[in-house]
């Protein structure tokens, strides 16, 4: 026979659980509603001639950013559904909803890398067409948390420790955020090269 306390540590324990599966339940995801085409994204992203190349920046307080080399920048061809995409995450951005392109359409991309440590990229073999480009770019925010260094004791007349205290000093270190940059650009004409710069 279990005992009170056993009961009450199992039930406390569960509500535990629960309580923590709850607080990390995932968001809901919101698609398109329309239809997504794959020949016609396909078609988009046949081999051209033409480039795209710029640079990718995240001003945060007056100061640039820059995507590092060899992390991630990626290019989708607009479409309708990418469009609409892009119109969703304006509304749902939150931990309880958020926008989201299905499996398939995510797909239908391409990857990109820094070049260097200034944000520089590059697109080659591209049709003509409208695309959208997007990166994450880390910046540093300072935290200041306090820390005890030691301890003051006050002492009577006698000798005697009358009390202590602790003494703190502020120590400052960075934590690195990402945030989204991204754009539009167009391709008017096959071997054109387009210069564009991608920002916040």
């Amino acid at each position: 026979m279990k005992t009170l306390p056993k009961i009450l540590s199992i039930n406390l324990l569960l509500f535990l659980c629960c309580s923590i599966a709850y607080a990390q339940k995932a968001p809901q995801w919101v698609l398109p509603t329309t239809p997504f085409n794959e020949a016609e994204t396909a078609r988009l992203m046949e081999r051209g001639s033409a480039t795209i190349e710029g640079t990718a920046t995240l001003k945060k307080k007056g100061k640039d950013n820059f995507g590092v080399k060899g992390s991630q920048i990626l290019l989708f061809p607009v479409t309708s559904y990418l469009t609409e995409f892009l119109e969703l995450k304006k509304k749902f951005n939150s931990r309880k909803k958020q926008a989201t392109m299905s499996p398939v359409a995510f797909t239908y991309r391409i990857e990109g890398r820094f070049l260097d440590d200034k944000g520089t990229f590059q697109f080659t073999n591209l049709k003509p067409g409208k695309y959208y480009i997007i990166s994450w770019i880390a910046f540093a925010r300072q935290k200041t948390v306090a820390v005890q260094t030691g301890t003051s004791t006050s002492y009577n007349v006698y000798g005697y420790a009358l009390g202590s205290s602790p003494i703190y000093e502020d120590h400052h270190y960075d934590v690195f955020i990402e945030n989204e940059v991204s754009g539009f650009v167009e391709v008017k004409d096959a071997g054109a090269v387009v210069n564009v710069t991608v920002s916040n």
